[in-house]
C-alpha cells in the first residue's frame, strides 16, 4: 500500500512523459509535455491556489509582526545607538501563563455509541485513542497547534495515513499555518450543517509547502525528471518581479512572494510542493463513462450495449503539482469525504475562517510600554551626566574634565572662572504613574491577571473573596477551553472514520494507562456489506498481557479473539478537564465532601482525581479488604455479653 499523502501514484498518462534527448533531473522542465487532460489539472489547481491566496492574504499581512512581538522583536524602526530600544515583553508573559493553563491537563476522548448495539466498539475505541495518543506523543503536536493560534490566531493540523512496515499508521501533524489556503468561502475545513440546510465545509483547500526536490522526486519518480528548484536567477522569466513580498517565515527563512512560489534564500534545492483538495460536490460534474453489454431477456441474443455513468471522485479530487509539472491526479481516498485537516481557533470571528490573535489587541499597549521605557532611559541617560559650563578665562583642558570620581579642577582666575554643573531636567513623576497604569491596562486588554499567574492579589485577604476573584479570572481561560473541546471533537470524529478505513490489517497496542501491568490487544477491523447493501464492519479485538502483579489477564484466553460487528457510528465527546490549579484544588475537596457523605465510592473519587495507576490502588484495597474479611471470619464472632 502507498502512502496516502500520495495514495496510488500520480495518475493520467504520465507514463507518457520521456525526457527528451536523454534528459535528466537536472534539465529544463521545458521538455514537460502534459496531455490536455493534464493541463486542466494543472490549470485548475492554480486557478484555485491563486483565488484562496489572495483571500488570505486579508489576514496573513500581518502574522509575521505577531510572531516577532512574541520573540521580542518590537521595534521596526532602527533607532540611533544613544536612544533606547528597550523591550519588557509583556505579551511573551500573557501567552506564557495562558498557553500552559490550556495544556495542564491532557485532553481524553469519550466515544459514546449512537446504538446500544455499539457500546463494545465505543469502549474499544477509547483504548485505541489512549493508546495511539500516548505511543505517539500526539500532546506535543497538540501544543504546537496552541502555538500557532494565540500567535496568528489560527491552529491547523492534519490527520494522514501513511504506511509504516507493511501496516497502516494514522499521523496527527501541525499544520503551519503560512503553508495552508482554505477557500474563501469557507467558514470550516469539514464541518457540515445538514439539519439548517446550509454547510460551512471548505469546497476547496490548498496546502502549499517547500520541500527538498529529493524528497518531492522520490515520492513522485515518474515526474522526477522534471522537477527542478523554485530558486533561479530572478533576472530570468517571471521571477523578476521580486518587490511584492508578503512576509519571511520565521522559522526558516522561506520567503513568499506575492507571485506563487515560495522561495528560501538559502537553500536553493527546495520547490514549492502544492497539493489541492476538492470536495465531492466540487467534482460532480466529473464522470467516467463505461460501457456494459446486455442481453435481450426474450430473444437471448446480444441486446444494445448500456453506458453507464460513475463519478469520477466520489471522495473528492487531489492534485498535487510542482514546477507547474502534474504529480498526481486522483481521488482523495477518504471514505468518510473529509480533507485531512483541523482548524483550531483562539478567538472566533463570526462566520469567518480565521480566528483572532492573541497579540493583535496586545500590539499597540505593548508598544506603548516599550516607548515609555525607552523614553525614560533617554531622559536618565541625557540627563544623568549633566553639562559642563567653563569659563576661558578658567585656564582648565576640558578633554581632562571626565568626571572621574575624585578628580580636582584648579581654575586660574577668581570665582567668575569657575566651571559649573548645570542641573538636568528631573524625570516629571507621572511619568512612572504612567508606566505602571500601561501595565493595568495591557493585563486588563489580555486578559490575564496576578492571580492566574500564581501571585497573590494586593488588597484582598479574605477567603471567599480570593475565591470569587480565581472563579471570575477564569472566564477568559475557559472559553478557550470551549475552543480547545470543538476542534478535538472535530479531530476525534474524524479519528473513528480513519481507524474504520486503514486499520484493517492487525496491530499490537498497548494499554498504557496501568503502571506494572503489560495490557496489550491486537485489533483490526474488516469492512463488508450486509444482504442489504449497508457498510458494516468486524472488529477483531485479541487481548492479552499481564495485570500489574505479572499474572495472567483474567477471564481473557490470548489465543482467541473477540469479534463483533459495528455500524461505526460513534458520538465523540471531549472533556479537557480543569486547566487551573485553584480549580483542581476546588474538584478535590468537592470529591471528599462527596465521598464523606457516601454520595461516590473509592473508584469515583481517584478517577475523577486522576491519580495515576488508580486501577492498581483499587486492587490491592480490594484485596485488603478480602483479607480482612478472610481473618474476620476465622477468628468467628465475637462472644456475647454476659457468656461464661
Amino acid at each position: 500500500m502507498a502512502d496516502i499523502t500520495g495514495f496510488a501514484g500520480p495518475t493520467g498518462n504520465l507514463d507518457e512523459h520521456q525526457a527528451k534527448g536523454g534528459a535528466t533531473s537536472g534539465d529544463s522542465a521545458a521538455n514537460y509535455e502534459p496531455t490536455d487532460a493534464e493541463k486542466r489539472a494543472i490549470r485548475l489547481a492554480e486557478k484555485v491556489f491563486d483565488r484562496a491566496k489572495k483571500h488570505r492574504a486579508q489576514y496573513d499581512y500581518k502574522w509575521l509582526d505577531f510572531y516577532n512581538m512574541f520573540r521580542g522583536k518590537q521595534w521596526k524602526d532602527q533607532r540611533p545607538s544613544y536612544r533606547h530600544s528597550e523591550v519588557i515583553n509583556l505579551i511573551f508573559r500573557s501567552l506564557q501563563s495562558s498557553v500552559p493553563l490550556q495544556m495542564d491537563t491532557r485532553p481524553k476522548f469519550e466515544f459514546l455509541p449512537q446504538e446500544p448495539g455499539d457500546y463494545e466498539f465505543s469502549q474499544l475505541m477509547n483504548q485505541l485513542s489512549d493508546a495511539d495518543w500516548s505511543k505517539n506523543n500526539w500532546g506535543e503536536t497538540l501544543l504546537e497547534v496552541v502555538w500557532d493560534s494565540n500567535i496568528y490566531g489560527t491552529g491547523l493540523s492534519s490527520l494522514l495515513a501513511k504506511e509504516h512496515l507493511g501496516k497502516m499508521k494514522l499521523v496527527y501533524a501541525s499544520a503551519d499555518p503560512f503553508h495552508c489556503f482554505p477557500d474563501p468561502e469557507a467558514k470550516d475545513v469539514n464541518k457540515s450543517a445538514v439539519t439548517m440546510g446550509y454547510s460551512d465545509k471548505a469546497p476547496t483547500f490548498c496546502h502549499a509547502e517547500p520541500m527538498d526536490i529529493r524528497q518531492i522526486r522520490k515520492k513522485y519518480p515518474k515526474v522526477k525528471d522534471y522537477i527542478k528548484p523554485d530558486l533561479q536567477d530572478l533576472t530570468q522569466g517571471s521571477k523578476t518581479n521580486s518587490a511584492p513580498m508578503k512576509f519571511r517565515s520565521p522559522v526558516d527563512n522561506k520567503v513568499i512572494l506575492e507571485g506563487s512560489p515560495v522561495m528560501d534564500l538559502v537553500d536553493k534545492e527546495r520547490a514549492l510542493l502544492l497539493t489541492v483538495y476538492l470536495s465531492p460536490e466540487y467534482c460532480e460534474d466529473d464522470f467516467d463513462e463505461t460501457k456494459q453489454d446486455t442481453v435481450d431477456p426474450d430473444t437471448g441474443l446480444p441486446g444494445p450495449p448500456e453506458f453507464i455513468q460513475r463519478a469520477k471522485y466520489p471522495n473528492g479530487r487531489k492534485i498535487v503539482t510542482c514546477n507547474g509539472v502534474l504529480c498526481e491526479d486522483a481521488d482523495q481516498g477518504y471514505d468518510d469525504q473529509e480533507f485531512p485537516f483541523h482548524r483550531y481557533q483562539n478567538y472566533t470571528l463570526s462566520r469567518e475562517f480565521f480566528g483572532m490573535s492573541e497579540v493583535e489587541q496586545l500590539e499597540g499597549p505593548q508598544k506603548t510600554f516599550n516607548k515609555l521605557v525607552s523614553f525614560v532611559l533617554d531622559v536618565l541617560t541625557l540627563m544623568g551626566n549633566p553639562v559642563w559650563i567653563v569659563p576661558t578665562a578658567s585656564g582648565i583642558d576640558t578633554e581632562n574634565m571626565v568626571n572621574r570620581p575624585g578628580a580636582i579642577l584648579e581654575p586660574d582666575g577668581g570665582p567668575e572662572s569657575y566651571p559649573q554643573r548645570i542641573e538636568g531636567v528631573q524625570l516629571q513623576p507621572y511619568v512612572m504613574q504612567m508606566i505602571d497604569k500601561m501595565a493595568e491596562l495591557f493585563d486588563s486588554v489580555s486578559g490575564s491577571q496576578d492571580i492566574t499567574r500564581g501571585a497573590q492579589p494586593s488588597g484582598v485577604t479574605a477567603a471567599s473573596a480570593i475565591a470569587d476573584l480565581q472563579e471570575a479570572a477564569q472566564t477568559r481561560i475557559r472559553q478557550k477551553a470551549r475552543n480547545l473541546d470543538y476542534y478535538l471533537q472535530s479531530f476525534g470524529q474524524q479519528y473513528v472514520s480513519r481507524v474504520l478505513q486503514f486499520y484493517t490489517i492487525p496491530q499490537v497496542f498497548r494499554l498504557t494507562n496501568s503502571q506494572g501491568a503489560t495490557k496489550y490487544f491486537k485489533f483490526h477491523v474488516e469492512p463488508y456489506k450486509n444482504d442489504a447493501g449497508e457498510s458494516l464492519y468486524r472488529v477483531h479485538h485479541q487481548p492479552y498481557g499481564t495485570d500489574e502483579n505479572g499474572n495472567p489477564v483474567a477471564g481473557v484466553d490470548p489465543t482467541q479473539a473477540t469479534i463483533f460487528e459495528t455500524r461505526g457510528q460513534l458520538d465523540v465527546k471531549v472533556s479537557t478537564g480543569s486547566n487551573l490549579p485553584f480549580a483542581k484544588g476546588e474538584l478535590t475537596q468537592e470529591m471528599y465532601d462527596l465521598f464523606d457523605r457516601k454520595i461516590v465510592d473509592n473508584e469515583e473519587v481517584l478517577k475523577r482525581l486522576d491519580y495515576p495507576n488508580y486501577q492498581a490502588v483499587l486492587q490491592r484495597m480490594q484485596i485488603a479488604a478480602q483479607q480482612a474479611a478472610a481473618a474476620q471470619a476465622a477468628a468467628g464472632p465475637p462472644p456475647k455479653q454476659g457468656a461464661a
